[in-house]
């Protein structure tokens, strides 16, 4: 039986029909432009103080975690239960087999360094995004980058330890006792020294990533060329400081060890004719920019002469020529007409 609306009910449709109509086509009443921008004006204001405190806020819990060793490794700790095994079900087995292996490990001094430095970089990355001059974090900077080339020669004596213990279990003698296994050690500071400040697991619980965003960073606490060309060279470019010159040096000296260490004649030769010639071209670039015109060309010139078969060797030889070729002279302005007479 089909259902047919009574007279007055259809009248009702029809007028709400109608009415809806009529509203879809009229605009709203006038609006206050100036009232609105001047409310606009207070919710951004609003935001920017509530970034800031929530920035320093997160300062200080950061800075408290990279007080020492061993709070960095108990707030990294907390970070992995929070993130990874809260929850009854999950919090109990799960996280004391995690506690038994990876919280074990995170007990060593290696591992436990590479917390504090994590937190360490993630306070100055939060510094720089409240806008911290430059000026005043280099020295912070420079100095968390020595902290880092310890921890790297400290780890990469690690990774020997690791090679003589798997070399003394193969001949069936028994390497050196230690609380927790090398391995587990050297693999928990790796996860944590090269996870990016901005989305670790400790960035997850303070709820701080989208405050980590700074423009030209380097995010990861383990990257210490990152660190170098992204925040620290530019800086000494642009103030044409000497200590431009230093950095050089202490990567060529830093990479002449790493090859020579590792025995290998591949190694050292490669270093020899290919990553030798590449820092001493960039030094020499270096020198150039601080104003030491004659001394780079003589030290670009003999790169190139010496290793003409580098394969930077014809991009270097464009940028050589650019230099030596002296810049176009000005057209002469064209001469005023004579004054009518």
């Amino acid at each position: 039986m089909r259902f047919l609306p009574s007279p007055k009910l259809s009248i009702l449709i029809a007028t709400a029909t109608a009415t809806a109509t009529l509203s879809a086509q009229q605009d709203a009443p006038p609006v206050n432009l100036n009232e609105l921008l001047q409310a606009l004006r207070g919710i951004k204001t609003q935001q920017v103080q509530q970034t800031k405190a929530a920035k320093q806020k997160a300062l200080q819990q950061v800075q408290a975690a990279a007080a020492s060793a061993a709070a960095a490794a108990a707030s990294w700790e907390e970070a992995v239960r929070t993130t990874q095994f809260e929850g009854a079900a999950r919090e109990g087995s799960q996280f004391k087999e995690w506690r038994e292996r990876d919280g074990e490990a995170l007990k060593e001094k290696e591992a436990a360094n590479a917390a504090q430095l994590h937190f360490k970089w993630m306070a100055l990355t939060l510094q720089r995004s409240m806008e911290t001059p430059m000026k005043d974090l280099l020295p912070l900077i420079i100095g968390f980058t020595k902290e880092l080339a310890a921890d790297q020669i400290a780890i990469e004596s690690l990774g020997d330890d690791i090679r003589r213990e798997r070399e003394a279990a193969g001949s069936g003698k028994h390497g050196k006792d230690r609380k927790t296994n090398d391995e587990a050690v050297k693999r928990v500071h790796d996860q944590i020294i090269r996870s990016p400040v901005s989305n670790s697991i400790a960035a997850q619980v303070l709820k701080i990533g989208p405050l980590l965003d700074v423009d030209g960073w380097e995010m990861s606490a383990g990257d210490l060329d990152g660190i170098y060309n992204k925040v620290i060279l530019p800086e000494l470019r642009a103030s044409r400081d000497p200590r431009l010159l230093e950095f050089w040096d202490i990567r060529l000296k830093r990479d002449s060890e790493k090859a020579t260490k590792s025995k290998l004649a591949f190694e050292i030769e490669k270093f020899n004719q290919v990553r030798r010639p590449e820092i001493l071209w960039g030094r020499a670039q270096d020198v150039l920019l601080l104003g030491q015109k004659n001394r780079a060309v003589g030290e670009m010139f003999n790169l190139i002469k010496t290793f003409p078969t580098h394969p930077r060797a014809t991009e270097w030889v464009a940028a050589f020529e650019k230099i030596l070729s002296p810049p176009p002279a000005e057209p002469d302005a064209p001469l005023a007409p004579p004054p009518a007479e």
